[in-house]
């Protein structure tokens, strides 16, 4: 608009801005309050109200900044102590931000897959909490508890993620991570015995980012399988032959 050769639209633009002290609902004041809380708020205020342009790539990676001060909130927190989605997203799941904050933000590998839209979906629901872990539905359970109800014994683990994919020792689910065996080998030595499909519960957060983050074209179908089949555990109803065949087109292979 500074550059225009419209008449009306630069008198439109300067009534506008000559409104702004008097009316927090035009245009210019609504933009000059988006302003804040970026590190240059002040010198775009300023090129703003004297009709100066500003460097959009810096703004850019301005308006980046302040955009991810959330995420770096969540870096404080950790999901082990904490029942909160986005520290959990942002520990396990999420991807690195770049340290070049000029660069474009990646989005996750499957989204680049040809993967059907039902194994598309767990995935999804996977790393977003859309679940019925224990950890999500205490928020809507009576008791509110978050201790893991499919692991036997006495002692008492959370029911997350990481505990219901790798550690809990409930037979279907050893069962499934024995299907998809070769996915653990690198992970092996960090295994228990007797059951070798099960992980170790003092599994470092350095172990976890590494699995999780996994781009192998099964591990997705895994992560599908793993969904459906919690479903039918919590529910206590099998996975229907058709749910199946939608998200196994490749077990075959196995």
């Amino acid at each position: 608009m500074l550059n225009t050769n419209s008449d009306t639209l630069r008198r439109v633009v300067q009534a506008d801005l000559n409104l702004q002290p008097r009316s927090s609902a035009c245009w210019t004041a609504q933009l000059l309050s988006a302003f804040q809380g970026l590190r240059g708020c002040e010198s775009y205020v300023r090129a703003v109200q004297t009709g100066h342009a500003f460097t959009m790539q810096e703004f850019t990676a301005d308006l980046k900044h302040r955009m991810r001060g959330v995420w770096r909130d969540a870096e404080l927190v950790d999901p082990n102590t904490h029942n909160k989605k986005m520290a959990t997203h942002h520990s396990w799941f999420a991807i690195p931000f770049s340290r070049n904050e000029r660069m474009p933000i990646n989005v996750p590998r499957y989204l680049h897959l040809n993967l059907s839209k039902h194994v598309m979906r767990n995935i999804s629901r996977f790393r977003l909490r859309a679940h019925t872990l224990k950890v999500e539905a205490a928020a809507w359970l009576e008791d509110g508890s978050c201790v893991c109800d499919q692991c036997p014994g006495e002692v008492e683990h959370v029911q997350n993620e990481v505990h219901a994919l790798l550690i809990c020792q409930d037979h279907q689910v050893c069962e499934l991570r024995k299907l998809f065996s070769f996915l653990f080998t690198p992970f092996l030595r960090t295994f228990q015995k007797p059951n070798p499909f099960c992980c170790n519960r003092s599994t470092n957060k350095l172990f976890l980012i590494s699995f999780l983050s996994r781009t192998i074209y099964f591990f997705f179908f895994f992560l599908s399988l793993w969904i459906y089949l919690w479903l039918a555990v919590t529910s206590q109803q099998p996975i229907s032959q058709t749910t199946w065949l939608k998200v196994t087109p490749h077990c075959n292979h196995l």
